[in-house]
């Protein structure tokens, strides 16, 4: 069994009633970006165009990964310290798993978040290299282009293990309707439009009664890249449930800046969904030249560029 103990393996509670029980979880480093530019001497790490696969030591916790794309679906699991956690993705389903060495359920803790923020940290240095160069379409292509199986090794990395609560079972299974309850706010990162966030004031009901207006996304607000869902500083999947959760982690009243704050968990539950089919930026201008200065050729050309001067109607 692992450190947490054999009472964290019965948890047969539905993600959904978990939103508001406890008290919040200790701060941790949310004001410190996760990107930084060094490369990490301890990854390593092997990509093609079918698969990525590679391991991680952090402070003495062995962390092994992999994605692997088919036909038929794309599966990324990432193993630590006797845990197993994995994301299937196939047509509209996801099914999202934590399992114990033995196979029995398990919780992340605050010591298993760590190491995964080191793991995507490692992945943003090799997949999102710095773009300050970059002008063209074509050269932020040879910078930055992922494969699927990168893609989505980055994004449940991200937007879902990065941060999920200590409270929340990670067994879920995302399929249909349920699988696109989504709102999409690329369009207001292609503006830099300010976006309003909200949350539930702490209470175990959602009326969206705590709001902050004037935060921008993709800016820093206790934290980087606001409104993206997941820690990392260059992901650009912005959504409205994931505004609401940074609002709610990152406001000092209702969160304490805690990535897992107990107050927010109803928030997170409402990202979950997210990561799965909410689309991201198809190019991210921050750190360029372009910019607020897209030509405006790009406006309708089939991609949705993000941090523009115009309203991208591919957005």
């Amino acid at each position: 069994m692992r450190r947490i103990g054999a009472s964290m393996a019965a948890i047969g509670i539905t993600v959904g009633l978990l939103g508001c029980s406890g008290s919040p979880e200790a701060p941790d480093e949310a004001g410190t970006p996760v990107l930084e530019r060094k490369t990490d001497p301890a990854l390593r790490i092997e990509r093609d165009k079918t698969q990525v696969r590679g391991q991680l030591t952090d402070n003495g916790i062995d962390v092994q990964f992999s994605s692997v794309e088919s036909a038929q679906e794309t599966l990324v699991k990432v193993s630590l310290d006797g845990m197993v956690l994995s994301a299937r993705y196939t047509g509209d389903q996801e099914i999202l798993d934590g399992v114990s060495a033995d196979g029995s359920p398990t919780l992340l803790t605050e010591i298993d978040r760590a190491a995964i923020r080191r793991l995507l940290a490692a992945l943003e240095t090799t997949f999102y290299p710095p773009v300050d160069h970059v002008e063209s379409k074509e050269d932020y292509d040879r910078a930055r282009q992922l494969t699927k199986a990168e893609e989505r090794l980055f994004r449940v990395v991200d937007a879902q293990w990065s941060l999920w609560p200590s409270s929340v079972p990670l067994n879920k299974t995302l399929t249909g309707e349920a699988a696109r309850s989504w709102t999409s706010w690329r369009r207001y990162a292609a503006t830099n439009t300010t976006v309003t966030g909200c949350h539930d004031c702490n209470k175990c009901s959602w009326t969206g009664d705590c709001c902050d207006t004037g935060k921008k996304l993709g800016e820093n607000f206790n934290g980087s890249n606001y409104g993206n869902c997941g820690t990392s500083s260059t992901g650009s999947q912005f959504t409205k449930d994931c505004t609401n959760h940074d609002q709610c982690v990152r406001t000092t009243k209702h969160g304490g800046h805690a990535l897992a704050s107990a107050y927010c968990d109803d928030q997170f539950t409402s990202c979950i969904d997210d990561e799965a089919s909410a689309p991201s930026c198809d190019y991210d201008w921050r750190g360029t030249s372009r910019k607020g200065n897209c030509p405006t050729s790009w406006k309708g050309d089939g991609k949705c560029d993000c941090f523009c001067q115009f309203q991208d109607t591919d957005c």
